[in-house]
């Protein structure tokens, strides 16, 4: 570990702040209330190699693990890491496991890095209006919602808690360099997230994006495996995800809710990953990759499929849609992806959601 005097000064306009200054922060204070936004910038060196970590948003991310009961454990988790191939995505990202299986932890690209920064203020003003203090993750067995004493949230939400944010680099002098400065240098920015799979066995997992435009792989009955949404709609036929009333009112409330906050700050392209636990028989979701912006590039591209420019029209569905029409397609993808089983006790009339009346009448401030 780097001593008191490897905390060094940055010309940077990350900035440098006290390491120690995280023990005073009150565990029971809302993420929203810290002013200072600085990251935190920590240097030592070892051998010839120099390590840099910079903290996005410290205290912020700080209120938030300590809210998940997770600011010391994660420490200890991410000291074991190891490499871990995720199913599902398209981005090339690498990906880190803790040996542990809690955490998860997502490389991004520059371009990512930057979405976060801007972001993160709206995340945590989301989470901290929806989160209670010692709330766990949303969890729903195939007949009813599981548990009920772990689902403590003032509004539901889906999507997959974020722990931290970090840009480390890593310069290594040579021995005969070490005089004139010249070193080799390597960047890495980390996203820090909770495994939603953690410490379950799954026969199934689908990455679900309300899409079947190449949303199909070729299952090979492996343990864990990643499917897709064509995939599901196959598997629905004989194998439906069936909801009771009250788990499915709840699932479309929190569907509903992170869907619009992501479409209000223009994010897209996420999705829904969702898995039965072999074990308990329980069907655990959440939305993750959430970190993805309607950028200029992407405005381009779906306006090349849907005109006649350079013979985009007629193509099918494009893969590109704004947020708003990203966010309709998911929502409807949903509603038919885990139907609602009716049954005696029912006692409120089905509705899609579109009808946000009865959404009112469980979480007023909607």
């Amino acid at each position: 570990m780097p001593d008191d005097g490897s905390v060094a000064e940055s010309t940077s306009t990350w900035g440098v702040v006290n390491v120690d200054a995280v023990e005073t922060i009150d565990p029971t204070e809302d993420p929203r209330s810290f002013s200072s936004k600085l990251p935190w910038a920590i240097t030592f060196e070892s051998g010839g190699l120099t390590i840099g970590c910079t903290v996005l948003y410290p205290e912020q991310f700080d209120a938030i693990r300590r809210m998940f009961d997770c600011e010391k454990s994660i420490v200890e988790s991410l000291a074991r890491c190891v490499k871990w191939k995720a199913g599902g995505g398209k981005s090339g990202s690498a990906f880190l496991k803790t040996q542990d299986d809690r955490f998860i932890a997502k490389e991004l690209s520059r371009a990512e890095l930057q979405t976060m920064e801007t972001f993160a203020p709206a995340y945590f003003d989301y989470m901290s209006s929806a989160v209670a203090a010692n709330a766990s993750y949303f969890r729903i067995t195939e007949i009813s919602l599981a548990d009920e004493s772990v689902f403590l949230l003032q509004r539901p939400t889906l999507l997959a808690k974020v722990f931290g944010c970090y840009k480390l680099t890593f310069k290594r002098t040579a021995a005969k360099d070490r005089g004139s400065g010249k070193s080799k240098s390597t960047q890495m920015n980390l996203l820090v997230m909770e495994n939603l799979f953690y410490n379950r066995r799954f026969a199934r997992i689908y990455d679900l994006k309300g899409s079947t435009r190449n949303r199909h792989v070729q299952p090979t009955g492996q343990e864990n495996e990643v499917l897709l949404d064509e995939n599901l709609v196959e598997a629905a036929h004989t194998n439906p995800f069936y909801l009771r009333e009250h788990s499915k009112r709840i699932l479309r409330g929190a569907l509903y809710n992170d869907s619009k906050f992501l479409a209000d700050i223009n994010v897209m392209d996420y999705s829904l990953v969702s898995g039965v636990d072999s074990k308990t028989n329980e069907l655990v979701l959440g939305i993750v990759d959430y970190i993805r912006t309607y950028t200029w590039d992407k405005k381009l591209e779906s306006w090349v499929k849907e005109s006649t420019f350079l013979g985009g029209a007629g193509k099918g569905e494009p893969t590109i849609v704004t947020p708003k029409q990203y966010r309709q397609r998911f929502l409807s993808a949903m509603e038919r992806y885990f139907p609602l089983v009716p049954d005696r006790w029912m006692k409120h009339k089905d509705a899609p959601e579109e009808d946000t009346s009865s959404l009112s009448e469980l979480w007023p401030d909607w």
